[in-house]
C-alpha cells in the first residue's frame, strides 16, 4: 500500500493505492491521525485502492469518528466497484460520505 498526501485550501487529500490489509492498516491509521489534527476536511481518494480488509475498515471508521468529534468532515472518493461492495456489505455506505 502507498499513501500520497496533498493539501490545499480546501483540506487534505490522502490518495491510497494498493491493498489495505491488517498489515498495512496501521500505516494508514498513522497518516489519518496526523491529517485529522491538521484539517477540518479530509478526503480519502481510493481510485487506486484494490482491496480493503476489516482492519482497514476499522481505521476508516475511527478516522470518521475523530473528524466528527473535531467538527470536521471525512469524504471518500473514487471507490472502485469491488471495494465499494465491501463498504455496502457491512453497511458503511450509510455512515460514510462517498463522492
Amino acid at each position: 500500500m502507498e499513501i500520497e498526501k496533498s493539501a490545499d485550501e480546501a483540506g487534505i487529500t490522502l490518495t491510497v493505492s494498493g491493498r489495505l490489509t491488517a498489515v498495512t492498516a496501521e500505516e494508514l491509521n498513522d497518516a489519518l491521525d496526523a491529517a485529522v489534527a491538521e484539517t477540518k476536511k479530509l478526503i480519502l481518494d481510493f481510485k487506486e485502492l484494490e482491496f480493503v480488509a476489516s482492519a482497514g475498515l476499522r481505521v476508516i471508521i475511527s478516522a470518521k469518528k475523530n473528524m466528527d468529534a473535531a467538527g470536521g468532515e471525512l469524504i471518500i472518493r473514487n471507490v472502485i466497484e469491488p471495494v465499494m461492495d465491501v463498504f455496502e456489505l457491512v453497511g458503511l455506505d450509510d455512515i460514510l460520505t462517498f463522492e
